[in-house]
């Protein structure tokens, strides 16, 4: 037997061992099982009269009377209607027919399981088990319809038992005198009465519920227009206090402009603007004036062109302070021009003005040989006489005459400090350029006077 003949339980999917019986079935056993399940239909059971007349008058086996050999015929076969509408015949007494033959053993068998295969699928679907099934799962589907069985038992005794209670108290409603019938019918009309009155106040109470629902409902308009004034109220208070922070930190910001100015200002007023603009010093043997050397030794020749450049700017420094200290010179008028600036002079005598060369350009002269006094040496003089001029208008301004000023070297005509100015037309030399640097340090005595006259006034 191939695997497709084999036979498994429904349920567990085990083999199953069919017992011979059920292998050894006739062929009328086989049609009868098949038959037997198929459940009449309506249209089955509708015969018609003729027919149901003629089944009628047929008489019984059993009223013929018939020979007990004829009956023991009659109860061997079975004819039954196959697809192909022949006749089967098969014995009663079980015995294997000595017809077949042994190669078609397997396939007998093979058409019996098949068989037995349909008959299961058959009986299958006419109930809600699915056959065939192994003693094992049998047991439990028995236990399983039996304790279905117990609990159907109780739903009968249940619904049983509300139907007696059901029967009693409509036994008791019938057996109640008629006054009851007028006191459920007080009752009955007190519950409406109730009910009425119950209906009022629901609808007083829904009007009340609506009253209160526009009171809400107002209420959080309310609220919702104070929140609102409350949030542009904190809108204009933060734009407020933005604006005083930007106010604060622009008035932080000008403050702090304010004091660097006046710091800067403070720094000004003690600059002293003379000493930056004519910075007076010395180089060595000579005396400077803005880094130009006034003078000229045998040994370090200076350059013309400096030393015309540096008394242009003791010139300028001169009518500077003459400008500052609005000191008006006595016949002497300073004309800075740089390395060609000039000094005129008064002349009493003549009544005329002449203009002196504050700059020398070292070209030969003639009046070298006799000594003779150049327009150069006049200018030189004038500078010193200058000098002594506002020495002297700063002398009147000082509160006594004990606080005359003194510069720190005399200066007497053509002299300071006993040392000549004058050049004669000769080559700067040691003894003028000891005059020009004792020159320039009377000039920055003069203008640190001048500068504390011009800052106290």
């Amino acid at each position: 037997m191939g695997d497709n003949e084999v036979i498994k339980c429904q349920n567990c999917q085990v083999p199953l061992e069919l017992d011979t019986s059920l292998m050894d079935l006739s062929l009328a056993q086989r049609n009868l099982l098949m038959n037997s399940t198929i459940e009449p239909t309506t249209q089955q059971l509708q015969l018609p009269p003729d027919r149901l007349r003629r089944l009628n008058s047929i008489e019984k086996v059993s009223n013929l009377n018939l020979q007990p050999s004829v009956l023991n015929n009659l109860e061997s076969y079975v004819f039954l209607n196959d697809d192909s509408g022949s006749l089967q015949h098969t014995r009663l007494d079980g015995e294997s027919s000595e017809e077949a033959d042994d190669d078609n053993a397997p396939k007998i068998l093979s058409s019996r399981v098949n068989t037995l295969t349909n008959i299961f699928n058959l009986v299958s679907s006419k109930s809600n088990i699915d056959y065939p099934v192994c003693q094992d799962c049998l047991d439990a589907l028995i236990h399983k319809l039996k304790g279905d069985y117990e609990e159907a038992l109780k739903e009968r005794d249940t619904y049983t038992e509300f139907l007696d209670r059901l029967n009693k108290q409509q036994g008791l409603e019938q057996s109640k005198p008629q006054n009851v019938n007028g006191a459920l019918e007080e009752e009955r009309a007190a519950a409406l009465k109730e009910q009425e009155e119950l209906l009022q106040e629901l609808i007083s109470l829904e009007r009340t519920e609506a009253e209160l629902d526009s009171t809400i409902e107002e209420l959080e308009e309310g609220i919702r227009q104070e929140e609102l004034s409350q949030l542009r109220k904190i809108e204009a208070e933060n734009a407020r206090d933005l604006e005083e922070l930007e106010f604060s930190k622009e008035l932080q910001s000008l403050k702090n402009q304010y004091e660097t100015t006046l710091n800067g200002l403070d720094k000004l007023r003690k600059t002293n603007i003379f000493n930056e603009t004519f910075r007076i010093s010395h180089d060595g043997p000579f005396g400077t004036i803005n880094e130009l050397r006034l003078g000229g030794l045998d040994e370090i020749a200076v350059p013309w062109q400096e030393i015309n450049a540096a008394l242009g700017q003791v010139v300028l420094l001169l009518a500077t302070i003459c400008a500052r200290l609005k000191f008006r010179l006595d016949g002497y008028i300073l004309m800075p021009m740089g390395s060609y600036s000039k000094i005129e002079r008064f002349d009493s005598n003549t009544q005329e003005w002449h203009a002196y060369d504050a700059f020398n350009n070292g070209s030969f002269r003639l009046g070298r040989f006799f000594h003779k006094e150049t327009s150069f040496d006049r200018a030189m003089v004038s500078i010193l006489e200058i000098i002594s001029q506002i020495t002297s208008h700063l002398s009147e301004g000082q509160p006594t005459d004990t606080d005359e000023i003194e510069l720190p070297y005399t200066m007497q005509g053509d002299k300071i400090n006993g040392v000549p100015i004058k050049l004669c037309g000769n080559n700067p030399g040691p003894d003028w350029t000891v005059a020009c640097k004792f020159l320039l340090t009377n000039s920055k005595w003069l203008l640190a006077f001048s500068s504390s006259a011009i800052n106290g006034s």
